[in-house]
């Protein structure tokens, strides 16, 4: 897949507070954290969310879900807890209070809107192992 890029200003993401480094008002950073881990075990609201993600967020899903250097299900995941929630990407940590069943559940989901997403734009589908992230250490 040819990646495709968009500048910061026109990220739907950034726009809805993903980047923010402080909680939402009158949040702390362990309730933030533990409202992403309750966020995640819904599946059902984490899968409604994840495609709100596709549907509203197409810049951000384009730069970022054609980045093969990225790990694009811990994208999805933080993005559809900014766009359900408000809470931004920094309070990511809540996924470690999940159990490994409760990481796989999420994992699963998250791919599962990714290859929707990947179906509509005409790409290839992953599976968990095939999506990981290319960084360098992972190509030599």
């Amino acid at each position: 897949m040819e990646r495709i890029y968009h500048r910061w200003e026109k990220w739907e993401c950034y726009k809805a507070g993903f980047f923010e480094e402080h909680p939402p008002k009158g949040m702390t950073t362990d309730e933030c954290q533990a409202k992403y881990a309750e966020f995640l075990r819904d599946i059902p609201t984490f899968k409604k969310a994840a495609y709100r993600v596709i549907d509203e967020w197409v810049n951000s899903c384009e730069h970022n879900l054609s980045n093969d250097t990225m790990n694009r299900i811990a994208w999805m995941g933080q993005s559809a807890m900014c766009i359900h929630t408000g809470i931004p990407a920094k309070y990511r940590g809540g996924y470690h209070l999940l159990t490994s069943e409760e990481q796989l559940r999420a994992d699963e989901t998250a791919l599962e809107v990714i290859n929707y997403w990947m179906f509509l734009h005409g790409h290839a589908q992953y599976t968990l192992e095939t999506i990981r992230s290319r960084t360098e250490a992972n190509l030599y």
